[in-house]
């Protein structure tokens, strides 16, 4: 038998795990977003259509304005980036805290000024130092909520309730974020991860943006 062969290597690492030894957890944290971008016809008469012309934008959230004949103006699926300070927040909020109830809202990112998503980007440094600006062509009140669903398999998504922009304003976005403050354009909270669409995407006033964030742990 070699010497340097381990006899016993339970008790082996017992004795390790006693004298400190440093055997680190991994956990890698991974989202992954899709983006719809649902665009009215020109014209169309519908319901939906119908209350969309009529009401004021602040009531759209609570109305019908959902087009029937809505078709497809672009999607993208692609993986994203997890902030530093997101990763620090899972650290502080389930491994460390005692008392936490998470809530997490998606918002997006505009085209103009557009650089670079970077792990060091917060929450802080919306419209600062990032090498970003968020974009608000939208008439919800606030950031869009993300409700996850029953985690499973290591996963958990918001597909049983897409977040959802109800557009009101022709711009270019870049992408999205996941971040801890429902305030549009607020600098408070934890940006937990960021979704570069690879290109500018155009929206027009009547759009609708359903965006699915899932979220993984391997």
């Amino acid at each position: 038998m070699d010497s340097q062969q381990i006899a016993n290597p339970e008790a082996e690492m017992k004795s390790a795990l006693i004298a400190g030894a440093h055997m680190p957890l991994i956990v890698k944290p991974e989202n992954y977003w899709k983006a719809v971008n649902l665009r009215r016809p020109k014209g169309c008469d519908c319901l939906g259509c119908k209350n969309f012309k009529r009401l004021p934008s602040h009531l759209h959230e609570s109305a019908d304005i959902f087009c029937r004949n809505s078709f497809e103006a672009w999607r993208v699926e692609v993986e994203n980036l997890i902030t530093t300070e997101g990763k620090n927040d899972i650290l502080t909020q389930y491994l460390k805290g005692s008392s936490y109830t998470a809530a997490f809202y998606v918002a997006l990112v505009d085209n103009a000024s557009f650089t670079a998503y970077a792990v060091g980007d917060t929450a802080a440094q919306i419209g600062g130092s990032n090498g970003w600006a968020e974009a608000v062509p939208y008439s919800n009140a606030t950031r869009v909520a993300w409700t996850g669903g029953t985690a499973s398999g290591g996963s958990v998504d918001n597909s049983g309730s897409v977040a959802s922009f109800t557009i009101n304003a022709t711009k270019t976005i870049r992408g999205a974020f996941l971040v801890t403050n429902s305030t549009k354009s607020g600098t408070t909270g934890k940006i937990y991860g960021e979704a570069d669409f690879g290109s500018s995407r155009s929206v027009l006033s009547g759009d609708t943006l359903q965006v699915t964030v899932t979220a993984t742990m391997s």
